[in-house]
């Protein structure tokens, strides 16, 4: 074995076992052993390369310290959130070679995978795909900067109002505060939200992750800025979980509507629209059954606008025809691969049928799905921008003469 060679295998399995189990302090979860898997598979590309380059005689030590810096950049993101604290100039740059780290490990195995067929045809090595390896390469760099410059997406619906009036609602998803995702990018978000001028701000789950469920300032300052321009309302996510009961303290003390299968009715705007909310715990399995049984006991009142939070959008086809004007979810990251970086629609999950982003519809429904409001996260979350969402409901006008009438009455 080459010195090159044993660099970049001594980096991989040693950074390896040190961030599986910095992924464990994060939380031993289902959710947490399938981005254990992850990350495992992405740290075996760099050593698979670097046995790839020996065997085709070109690793030296630059192509050597290049491929443990991949190494280096997976472990580094999981190093950073286990810190548990806002991450300063180093940290942040560890995120972003970890942003590149992935996605290449991401393209590479793809790369590796489709060639297969071809190299065992014409006896080319396995294991390295030479000058082929600058496409990947393009790839995770372009995914990272084409997210970057897009990370503020504005998205517009518009809808009708059972009754006169306006309303708008923004909606926001899976914040997943945590070291990376600090006070002064969650500032920034809620700038933002405050120039779209909202009369309502509605927060899909997934509002913490691992290695910032304990400790979350930065998300705490955020709802109480974002609840001093209007009434803010916050269903629970799958990582929210855990500490759902403290955070739903916390919101209560900032005056935030925390609908765990519950229902809240407002009067919203300067038409004083009225408004339903229903909000969703979050399950894994059973959504048709508590559904059934949160509508059950929340039967339809009167009001301009029903809207349903929940942060997994497989509840929609469970939905009642005409029980609510939109569905509004979130979860699965814009399908986690989008093609939106290369001009086209679609994403990885789309593919297999999983609602992914944007509007689906079915005959007396309607649900948007989020993309995510998160900054930087674990891959694969490539092609997806991190949007805003803003619902712009209107009714029919108000019959002249009406405000004239209310005034005399």
């Amino acid at each position: 074995m080459s010195l090159a060679l044993g660099l970049v295998a001594a980096a991989g399995l040693g950074l390896a076992g040190d961030t599986l189990r910095r992924v464990w302090r994060g939380g031993t979860t289902l959710n947490d052993h399938a981005v254990a898997a992850v990350v495992l598979g992405c740290f075996g590309i760099y050593p698979v390369l670097a046995w790839g380059a020996e065997r085709a005689g070109v690793l030296g030590p630059a192509l050597g310290l290049a491929l443990a810096a991949g190494a280096v950049g997976i472990w580094g993101l999981f190093w950073v959130l286990d810190q548990r604290r806002e991450a300063g100039p180093v940290g942040m740059g560890l995120a972003l070679l970890s942003q590149l780290a992935y996605a290449m490990s991401l393209w590479t195995g793809l790369l590796l995978l489709l060639r297969a067929p071809v190299a065992l045809a014409l006896g080319a090595p396995l294991c390295w795909p030479g000058p082929l390896l600058a496409l990947p390469l393009g790839l995770a760099a372009w995914g990272l900067c084409w997210t970057w410059a897009r990370r503020f997406t504005l998205r517009r619906l518009r809808l009708p109002l059972d009754g006169p009036g306006r309303l708008r609602v923004v909606q926001l998803s899976d914040l997943h505060a945590s070291p990376v995702m600090r006070a002064d990018h969650l500032d920034r978000l809620v700038d933002r939200v405050a120039a779209l001028t909202p009369d309502l701000v509605v927060v899909t789950g997934d509002l913490v992750m691992p290695f910032s469920e304990q400790h979350h300032p930065q998300l705490l300052r955020a709802l109480a800025r974002l609840r001093a321009l209007a009434p803010v309302a916050a269903v629970p996510g799958n990582h929210d979980l855990p500490v759902a009961a403290v955070l739903g303290d916390e919101l209560a003390a900032l005056d935030v509507h925390w609908l765990v299968d519950q229902r809240c009715r407002l009067t919203l705007g300067a038409d004083r629209v009225p408004v339903e909310l229903v909000g969703l715990d979050f399950r894994w399995t059973g959504l048709d059954a508590q559904l059934a049984a949160v509508l059950a006991a929340a039967p339809p009142v009167p009001a301009a606008a029903r809207l349903l939070l929940a942060h997994d959008p497989r509840v929609f086809r469970h939905v009642p025809p005409g029980r609510f004007t939109l569905v509004l979810s979130g979860h699965t990251h814009g399908g986690q691969v989008g093609l939106q970086m290369f001009g086209l629609r679609g994403s990885l999950l789309g593919l297999f049928g999983v609602a992914d982003h944007g509007l689906f519809q079915r005959p007396g429904a309607r649900m948007w799905v989020h993309a995510g409001n998160w900054h930087t996260g674990l891959p694969p979350r490539m092609g997806v921008a991190p949007e805003l969402v803003v619902v712009d409901l209107a009714g029919p006008p108000r019959p002249q003469g009406s405000t004239a009438q209310r005034s005399l009455t």
